[in-house]
């Protein structure tokens, strides 16, 4: 029985797929199809009724097709004429056109190659020499271009009112070879033009370069702009209506994967009043919200710019507000183009879609785009309103005043990069050197406390509440929470630095000692061997910052004064082997930084031992000197050069600890 009333449901649901496809999809899908029949039909009744006129078959009857007479004047009456048998696929040659250049001397800050399948671009390279591919430097970076597995370029376009008479025929907009018109062809624009095969609608792209100033390279941006212009134009007899989508960029790479700080990301500026609010939607977002039944959402705002960006370059695609169409804007939606097994490292891309748009019969609609292409520089993105794109993090204002600092070392004074992070290391710890003088003098007061805290231990040895109590009311008379607390200004200064030196493209492939790329891990060598977490490159250089930070820690921690901070303290050891791991893979410009700094630090506490300035220690030399004959006393003699520079930088650094400063010398005169 149920076998039976599964045959009967599928028997019926076959006549009614069977019934949609005849009367709904085929007329939709094929309606040269339908055409064709109507056609066929009309002629053989036609010619039944004149069999059933003369039976005897004297008369001759009407061809199917009709005669197509020499005399134009007479065409044949009442046959219709068949529409699809007329609209031939145009079928242009294969062709690949290159504008603009890789010489880096030129008004043209970019070569792009064209392919005719399409009329989309085949490549984008900047020529900029330093900008270069990371594992050829030989050869010029390369923004665009195809991605494995997919058939998707770079402003390939779709229209439902052209792709549908190219379907039967296997074809699309996108695939079809375009027609080159040769009497636009320059060094800097190119011109593509297909005909609809209804003959009522023809489609052109038109690429432009733009030229920019070669001196002005990481401030004019209009070198790195490609201007594209849609125009559709309608040659037929009827109003038609365009409706489009236009993919965006496709190939834009993902460098060294292994150790970038920033995957890709679709970046979006809406159009929010007066000012853009910025979106930024990660590539292991796109592809979760791929997998949901709900599928990517779209962007429906008025848009400002829309791209595609990575730690260090950007494509932004920025429409024209006239693009719009009755204040209806596009249509957009971040596209997975090619999954990775780390979500994070997928390729993506964006698709635009125009509102319907209305041709009328002998008008010319135009949509223009500008696309950008290049560094994440402040002054290049700034045109667009998107210098949100670089990311500076928290303390963006003291990230900028660092890269300031760094570019004059670079610019001003010549210096290699990285000479120049050496060189801001110094400044930075030297305007810091009051706060870091505080906290060492405040180190050296707990150590001299040790007697103490180990007479209240004794004391309150059964209560463990009296005993916390009574030590932090002693380190608060020891003035150590006030030399500690300024360490906390330090903070923002370094986040600041750290994110500077991660977001600047300069530190790209800047060479320093061995190190080829300070924005990449040193590499000193490649192992025979892959460790797990760390990979199979041996860096050299987070191994030495780690041993300074456990230097460090040994110098600068004070003295426990109670088992819990023993027990930091011990944690702390342990934390460091942790750290090391962090660390090994962080860009070789902040380990120089950090080493730097760390080494700045251990010179300072060196150069504060030798010249001890606390208030302990100045009473026991005092009593010691006391002790001795006046021909021995120290205030006798005159202070030696290093002890007068150091007083002075004591005086200026803390005006307010008179015991900081020289008395000069007791003059000798009057004496026998």
């Amino acid at each position: 029985m149920d076998q039976q009333r599964r045959f009967i449901t599928f028997f019926v649901l076959s006549l009614g797929a069977m019934y949609l496809w005849l009367n709904v999809g085929l007329p939709y899908f094929y309606p040269e199809l339908i055409e064709q029949k109507a056609a066929r039909q009309i002629a053989q009744d036609k010619q039944k009724q004149a069999l059933v006129a003369d039976p005897e078959g004297t008369s001759t009857p009407k061809p199917e097709a009709p005669v197509v007479e020499n005399n134009a004047n007479e065409p044949p009456a009442e046959e219709p004429a068949p529409s699809a048998p007329s609209q031939e696929v145009a079928d242009f040659p294969a062709r690949r056109v290159t504008i603009g250049t890789l010489d880096p001397k030129s008004e043209f800050f970019m070569q792009v190659e064209l392919e005719a399948a399409g009329a989309a671009i085949n490549s984008l390279q900047l020529n900029d020499n330093r900008y270069r591919e990371l594992t050829d430097r030989e050869r010029p970076l390369q923004l665009l271009g195809s991605v494995k597995g997919s058939k998707l370029a770079t402003f390939d376009l779709r229209a439902a009112a052209v792709d549908n008479q190219l379907i039967p025929q296997g074809k699309s907009l996108d695939s079809v070879n375009w027609n080159v018109v040769e009497e636009e062809l320059t060094d800097h624009k190119v011109v593509f033009e297909y005909p609809a095969p209804d003959g009522n609608l023809v489609l052109r792209k038109i690429y432009e370069l733009h030229k920019g100033d070669p001196a002005r390279r990481d401030t004019s941006a209009e070198g790195y702009e490609l201007k594209l212009t849609l125009e559709f134009r309608n040659t037929g007899q009827n109003a038609a209506e365009m409706q489009y989508a236009l993919q965006g960029p496709v190939g834009f790479p993902l460098e060294d994967e292994e150790n970038t700080r920033r995957y890709l990301a679709v970046q979006a500026g809406f159009l929010n009043g007066g000012g853009v609010r910025r979106e930024t939607i990660l590539a292991s977002t796109i592809l979760d919200e791929a997998d949901e039944p709900e599928g990517v959402e779209e962007f429906r705002a008025p848009l400002r710019y829309l791209g595609v960006d990575g730690q260090f370059f950007a494509t932004l695609l920025i429409p024209d507000p006239a693009n719009s169409t009755d204040g209806q804007p596009p249509v957009s939606q971040p596209m997975l183009i090619s999954r990775a097994r780390e979500a994070e490292r997928s390729l993506i891309s964006f698709q635009i879609e125009s509102a319907p748009v209305p041709v009328q019969p002998g008008q010319t609609v135009s949509h223009e785009y500008t696309l950008f292409a290049g560094p994440k520089r402040t002054a290049l993105l700034q045109p667009y309103d998107a210098e949100g794109i670089i990311e500076y993090g928290w303390f963006g204002w003291i990230s900028k005043i660092m890269l300031a600092i760094l570019h004059f070392f670079h610019d001003t004074v010549y210096l290699p990069y990285g000479i120049s992070i050496i060189m801001l290391t110094v400044m930075v710890r030297g305007a810091m050197y009051p706060i870091s003088r505080k906290h060492a003098l405040a180190a050296k007061k707990m150590k001299e406390l040790q007697p103490k805290f180990e007479e209240i231990k004794k004391k309150h040895e059964g209560d463990k509440e009296k005993l916390a109590q009574a030590q932090m009311d002693l380190m608060k008379e020891s003035g150590f929470f006030a030399g500690c607390l300024p360490m906390l200004l330090q903070i923002p200064i370094f986040i600041g630095l750290y994110q500077a030196l991660s977001v600047s493209v300069d530190l790209r492939m800047a060479e320093f000692l061995w190190i080829d790329n300070l924005a990449s891990p040193d590499k000193l060598f490649t192992l025979p061997f892959s460790i797990p977490f760390l990979g199979n490159d041996f860096n050299l250089l987070p191994i030495l910052t780690v041993g300074l930070f456990i230097a460090q820690q040994k110098m600068f921690s004070p003295p426990p004064a109670n088992e819990e901070q023993a027990l930091q303290q011990k944690m702390m050891s342990y934390m460091m082997i942790f750290i090391g791991f962090m660390f090994y893979r962080v860009p070789a410009g902040l380990c120089i930084y950090f080493i730097a700094s760390s080494l700045w630090a251990i010179a300072e506490r060196k150069i504060l031992d030798l010249h001890d300035t606390t208030a302990e220690s100045l009473k026991q030399k005092k009593a010691e000197t006391g002790k001795k004959k006046p021909s021995d006393d120290a205030s006798d003699k005159k202070p030696g050069w290093f002890r007068e520079q150091m007083a002075a930088i004591d005086a200026a650094a803390n005006p307010g600890n008179k015991s900081a400063q020289l008395k000069p010398a007791p003059s000798r005169k009057g004496k026998k």
